[in-house]
């Protein structure tokens, strides 16, 4: 198998995703307009140019909510929905459509991904004004013995804090987090909706403060201006430029990998190690997942000091970043060692 950078790996199988396309043929043979992007042109009741027919699933064009344009959305749940609306127009019965907002689950080995409303990528060509949350907590009490951390990304508009998406992975209930969120994203949502939401709690299954709570809570930090960050996308450009990285993880964390230029400053010992902090500069701080150097951030903002920066997703997010990159293209890792848990 060759990657796009030229490197060959061995492999005994390939797996594509390579999605797939609407089958119109018999669509076309009887006339019916076909939209913009391949499918079957349908109104607000799922009908075709040709009112006699109704048309669901795969095959048609559907309304995207969050963007306002035409979409394809090739999944069983909405094409249940759009069948349930057909038959209730058929006989008279109102429907409101509102359109998709393109909620995915994919399970590839012991890890659940799952995805809802928008992405980076979708928003970066959009013209909507927009920031995204980055945390890692754990999908549960730590002390339990089935506790891992849960990759969460959450996007929402500025500066009303409307939900516009999020993405998980983890080997927990990254299901179950978006559903909360492509439930908001249906209702029109904010921040202050999500912060206020009242969910299921217990030690086995989630924390006090669950995953999407913690990031409705830093997305209204960021959205009222109380905390500056990077993504972990960034740093390997300020490693490059020689900024001031401090890592605010405890010394033996640091030893079992660390980035190379970085300051091993514990958050434990900030305060007594000030004198060692720029201030004529920006600084950049990151921990294991972000809790310690966002509380080192703070701290320094109410010590005078408003040139540190938190790094978003911190070591964790780094070393998972890096080493997709690393890997496909055999760059010089800016880590000495990756870790993944």
């Amino acid at each position: 198998m060759t990657l796009k950078s030229g490197r060959t790996n061995p492999a005994q199988a390939v797996i594509m995703a390579i999605g797939v396309r609407p089958e119109t043929k018999l669509a076309v043979e009887a006339g019916l307009e076909i939209g913009e992007t391949g499918g079957i042109k349908v109104d607000a009741n799922y009908r075709p140019s040709d009112p006699s027919i109704y048309a669901v699933g795969d095959a048609i064009e559907v309304w995207h909510k969050l963007l306002g344009t035409p979409t394809r959305l090739a999944t069983a749940g909405p094409a249940q929905r759009q069948a349930r609306a057909a038959a209730d127009h058929m006989y008279g019965r109102p429907n409101r459509n509102r359109g998709v907002i393109c909620s995915f689950v994919v399970q590839v080995f012991d890890y659940t991904a799952a995805s809802t409303g928008l992405n980076e990528k979708q928003l970066r060509s959009s013209t909507l004004d927009w920031d995204v949350v980055y945390v890692i907590p754990q999908d549960s009490v730590s002390l339990m013995p089935d506790s891992q951390p849960l990759f969460f990304k959450l996007l929402f508009e500025k500066p009303t804090g409307r939900i516009l998406g999020a993405q998980a992975v983890g080997k927990g209930a990254a299901d179950k987090r978006v559903d909360v969120i492509a439930t908001l994203l249906m209702m029109d949502g904010t921040l202050e909706d999500l912060r206020d939401l009242e969910l299921c709690y217990s030690p086995t299954y989630s924390t006090a403060k669950d995953v999407v709570i913690h990031a409705a809570l830093v997305g209204l930090n960021l959205l009222h201006g109380e905390l500056e960050q990077v993504p972990v996308t960034a740093v390997r450009e300020l490693s490059e430029k020689g900024a001031f990285i401090i890592d605010a993880r405890e010394e033996g964390e640091w030893e079992a990998g660390h980035i190379t230029n970085a300051v091993n400053i514990p958050l434990s010992q900030f305060r007594d190690r000030l004198d060692e902090i720029p201030t004529d500069q920006p600084v950049y701080v990151h921990c294991r997942s972000a809790q310690r150097s966002y509380n080192m951030v703070r701290a320094l903002h109410q010590l005078g000091r408003p040139n540190a920066v938190n790094i978003s997703g911190s070591y964790l997010g780094i070393s998972e970043n890096e080493y997709f990159t690393d890997q496909a293209t055999g760059r010089e890792p800016i880590v000495t060692e990756y870790n993944f848990s």
